[in-house]
C-alpha cells in the first residue's frame, strides 16, 4: 500500500489529497479501500473542534482501533466508531483543520489515524471546513488516486476540473 493516496472532492469545491499511512493503520486501510469509492454528506462538528466528518459503513464490526489517540492535528484523516459496540455502531471518517482533542458529551474518544493532508493544503481544509460550519452539510466523494493518475498535488487536480 505504499504510496496510496485518496481524493476528497467536496461538492461546493475544493479536493484535498491525503497521504494514506501504509505502516500506521493497516486494517483501518485496507477497510476504507475496499468501501471506496464513498459518496456521503460532510457534515461540520464544533464539539470535536475544527473538524469536517462524514458518516460511512466500513463493515459489520468495522477495523479494530489501530494507532489510535484521542489527539489530533491539523490534516490527520481519522476512522472512528462507537468502539463499545459490536453491531450497528456509528462510524465516520474526519479531516481536521486544526489541532484538537477528539471528544464527546462521554469524554475523549479514540480514532484511528490513517493519512494525512499536507500542510500546503491546510488553507484549503480550513476554507472548506468553516465554508460547511457556516453554510451547512454538502456532499463529498472518497477516492483512491489510481497511480497512473496520481496528481502532484491538488492544486493540479483542481485546475484540470475547471477545463
Amino acid at each position: 500500500m505504499t504510496g496510496e493516496r485518496l481524493r476528497l472532492e467536496f461538492e461546493r469545491g475544493g479536493v484535498l489529497i491525503a497521504n494514506v499511512l501504509s505502516d500506521e493503520a493497516p486494517q483501518t486501510i485496507a477497510a476504507v479501500l475496499s468501501a471506496l469509492p464513498i459518496e456521503t454528506t460532510a457534515y461540520h462538528t464544533r464539539w470535536c473542534g475544527r473538524e469536517v466528518y462524514f458518516p460511512v459503513t466500513l463493515g459489520r464490526s468495522g477495523p479494530p482501533r489501530e494507532n489510535d489517540t484521542s489527539t489530533v492535528n491539523a490534516g490527520d484523516v481519522i476512522y472512528w466508531r462507537e468502539w463499545e459496540k459490536s453491531d450497528g455502531a456509528s462510524e465516520a471518517l474526519s479531516v481536521y483543520y486544526g489541532a484538537e482533542v477528539v471528544r464527546d458529551h462521554r469524554g475523549f474518544l479514540p480514532v484511528n489515524v490513517f493519512a494525512r493532508v499536507t500542510q500546503d493544503q491546510w488553507p484549503k481544509i480550513a476554507e472548506i471546513g468553516v465554508r460547511i460550519w457556516q453554510h451547512g452539510v454538502e456532499r463529498i466523494r472518497v477516492a483512491r488516486i489510481d497511480r497512473d493518475d496520481e496528481p502532484h498535488s491538488a492544486d493540479r487536480i483542481a485546475k484540470e476540473r475547471k477545463t
